[in-house]
Formats: C-alpha cells, structure tokens, sequence
C-alpha cells in the first residue's frame, strides 16, 4: 500500500511539473520558464525568446514621442502597424513595388540556440508569407538561413542551411508553395544583424530571412 502511494505521489509531481513548465502568461507561444518578455500583447509576433524584434517592425513615425511609452505598449504599436502594412502590400497591384513594400517589413523567422525546428511563435511570419504569395505567386523566394557565432564555421554553414531547408519543407507541405520558386542557401555566421557578445544579440542572429523577388 505504500508502494502504491509512493508512485502514485511521484506520478503526480511529475505531471504538475511538466504542467508547470508550460505555463504561457502571455499565450505568444513560448513558455513562462524560457520567454524573457513575458508581457507582450496579444497576436504580437515574437522572437524564440519571447520578445518583440523592435529593430525590424516599423513604428508609425508620426505618432507623438511619449517618455512614458513602456515596451508593452511599443510592441502593440509595432505589431498592429507592421500587420496594417502588410495588408496593404498585399493590395498593391505593381508587382514590383509590391515586393518592395512586403520586403520591407517582413520578419525573419528565428530559432532556439543550434536547433533548426520551426517553433510556433514563429507561424505567423509563415502565414503572412503565404497571404502575400496567393495574391502575387509570380514571386520568387530565397531563403537565407544565418547563425550566431557560436561554433566553427563548417558547422554553422551546416545548421543555417537545415534551417533555411526546413522552412522550405514548411512552405511546401504545409502551405502550398511551389518547390522551384523556393531557393535556399546557408550564409552561416557571416551576415550578423546584431552583435553576438551579447544573449540579444546572438538571438537576433539566428534567423532565416525572406528574399522575395518578382521572375
């Protein structure tokens, strides 16, 4: 009876702590234990950190500067104008300042630190992808995977074009894409947009970004 107890004890700590370690206070998809910006606002598009890439998404120039402004607020800002842009992308006839425009504001998909898998905070950058491709499908893609500095370069080049390869895997299977209008490449560590001395930095850098073009 006791044997009994004891395991049935053990089971359910094991269920509360896995139950624990997906808690999602802010449901942007990425676990309270791993999200260093717990408090974004709803639908917001984020990093695999949880956080709000502020260097990428536009913010409307004219609103009026507000020393109070917290970060909450600023990525409301920045997510509502980057998904207004979007639309508006979308609706441009010309495909050549179409793709200007979407180019412009679309966000690279990012990644866990040597690890290649699409998380699912990331699907919204796919999905925006896919709206904008079924309005102009005569595009072209190329997606560049990049690392951070972490690691030789051999394996760098190796982990930035798995990334770039599983996005395509994802636009292919599960988006309808066009395999021949998809080109990848791994630029490895070479193509940093931020600083990699710093944990912000490096995660910025680990990334595939989209290069659309018209044929």
């Amino acid at each position: 009876m006791i044997i009994v107890r004891t395991v049935t004890l053990i089971l359910f700590g094991f269920f509360i702590c896995n139950a624990h370690a997906w808690v999602d206070t802010d449901f942007d998809g990425v676990p309270d234990k791993k999200d260093a910006c717990n408090d974004t606002p709803a639908n917001s598009v984020v990093m695999a950190n949880g956080c709000i890439d502020t260097e990428i998404l536009i913010v409307d120039e004219d609103d009026e500067v507000d020393d109070e402004f917290d970060e909450a607020e600023l990525g409301a800002t920045i997510t509502n104008n980057a998904a207004l842009i979007a639309e508006q992308c979308r609706q441009q006839r010309d495909i050549l300042l179409a793709v200007d425009c979407f180019g412009s504001i679309l966000q690279p998909v990012y990644f866990d630190f040597d690890k290649s898998e699409v998380l699912l905070t990331q699907r919204p950058t796919l999905i925006r992808v896919q709206q904008y491709i079924e309005q102009h499908p005569q595009v072209v893609v190329r997606l560049e995977g990049h690392t951070d500095n972490i690691g030789s370069d051999a394996v760098n080049r190796a982990l930035s074009l798995r990334r770039a390869v599983t996005i395509k895997d994802l636009l292919v299977n599960e988006y309808q894409f066009q395999p021949s209008s998809i080109e990848v490449v791994g630029m490895s560590s070479n193509m940093p947009v931020a600083d990699n001395t710093t944990i912000e930095g490096r995660q910025r850098n680990r990334r595939v970004e989209f290069i659309i073009s018209a044929e």
